[in-house]
């Protein structure tokens, strides 16, 4: 058995560049005890800055902006240049001019036109000595989605929807009127300070207070203001019930439950954002059936005799692993399940105090999330059988 009380204190971790978020219920999966302990601290110090409470966890609103956008002054150059996340490849895509922009990225042309416009446009604001990232909102860029342009003016408000969401507020708002009056619109969540773009570290949740103003363009403030919330009673207590319940499969579990499941993480986490799309709610038994068809999936790819027998003999292996130790599984899914609950608590609740209205496909919807930082790790806080199940829903 693990007792939880031998995690309360959690490591230090540094992440230094904006590549991927990790929900916090994933941490368990990712990193076991260690996942659980951060999860647990990072869903705890959001729950007690609602309540009023100090710490040094930060929250930002999610923006669901396209593409994300790294900019600012060259470390070595000194020279403005934007990109995509490809700035950060072993071999960089930096982008100084319009041509370089072509070269680059010529073969999407939607993404150059941004790009260019991004270029154009962010060096009238953007302090010297760093760089960021953030997610473009609006260009202005006309596309077959887009005829008139990425902002639409109709019932009195602007709109704008740079991937699943559409963003509205109405025209003669504060937000409104910077929307009418810019050329572009970015939301920006990240800094980096450093000598090369190689030892660029990330300060995330970055305050934009010190852009310089200009009417061309429409810097968006990610963070959330925690102290404007009334935090009813009835929500902490369900947000208390769900972690609780996480704590004691916790110290329930067998002592080598994380370990057991370890090897499984890529292929439950796969599972588990399939069950996002079906609403259905993870299970052991349904773990097994997610792994016979992605692997019969496999199989029915392979020519030869023996790479199919290969192939089955893994499945055999994993299903064998898995019916050895379903309570071990059991216990890491409904850590998971549980964390996730506690999570959507807080989702639910921040979801309510936003500078935009929110939509989906013409119906009412929450932001895509929040992102919680502490020790300047950061972690995603998504309502996934929403957002998620409404994303992955646009893809087909």
């Amino acid at each position: 058995m693990i007792k939880f009380s031998q995690y309360l204190a959690e490591a230090v971790s540094d992440e230094s560049k904006l590549t991927h978020l990790e929900h916090a219920e994933d941490h368990v999966l990712n990193a076991g005890e260690k996942g659980f302990s951060h999860a647990y601290h990072n869903l705890t110090d959001v729950h007690d800055k609602l309540k009023g409470k100090h710490n040094n966890t930060t929250v930002s609103t999610k923006y669901d902006g396209s593409p994300s956008i790294v900019f600012g002054h060259h470390p070595e150059t000194g020279k403005f240049f934007v990109g995509s996340k490809s700035v950060f490849n072993k071999t960089p895509k930096i982008n100084y001019t319009p041509e370089d922009i072509d070269r680059n990225h010529g073969h999407a042309p939607g993404l150059a036109a941004k790009l260019k416009t991004a270029l154009k446009n962010l060096p009238k604001v953007t302090p010297k000595g760093k760089i960021y990232q953030g997610d473009l909102m609006h260009s202005g860029v006309k596309s077959k989605s887009n005829p008139e342009g990425d902002v639409e003016q109709h019932g009195g408000k602007l709109h704008f929807k740079p991937n699943t969401i559409t963003y509205s507020t109405p025209e003669k708002s504060e937000e409104g009127q910077k929307i009418a009056k810019s050329k572009v619109g970015v939301a920006v969540h990240t800094s980096y300070t450093g000598n090369t773009l190689d030892n660029m570290k990330a300060q995330y949740n970055t305050d934009t207070s010190h852009f310089k103003p200009h009417p061309d363009v429409h810097v968006i403030s990610t963070q959330h203001d925690t102290s404007k919330s009334n935090y009813p009673k009835e929500d902490q207590d369900k947000f208390n019930e769900h972690m609780h319940a996480a704590v004691k499969e916790f110290n329930g579990a067998h002592k080598d439950a994380f370990k057991t499941t370890a090897p499984h993480a890529e292929h439950l986490k796969t599972y588990i954002n399939s069950t996002v799309k079906s609403g259905e709610e993870p299970s052991v038994g349904g773990y097994k059936e997610h792994l016979k068809n992605t692997y019969t999936k496999a199989i029915g790819k392979l020519k030869t005799s023996k790479a199919i027998n290969s192939k089955q003999g893994e499945l055999d292996q994993h299903l064998s692993h898995v019916d050895t130790n379903k309570e071990r599984f059991h216990s890491v899914l409904q850590m998971h399940k549980h964390l996730a609950a506690a999570k959507n608590v807080l989702v639910n609740h921040m979801s309510n105090n936003q500078t935009y209205e929110h939509s989906i496909a013409g119906q009412k919807a929450k932001p895509e999330g929040f992102v919680s930082v502490r020790d300047n790790r950061p972690t995603k806080l998504v309502d996934r059988g929403e957002f998620s199940r409404a994303n992955f829903l646009a893809r087909k």
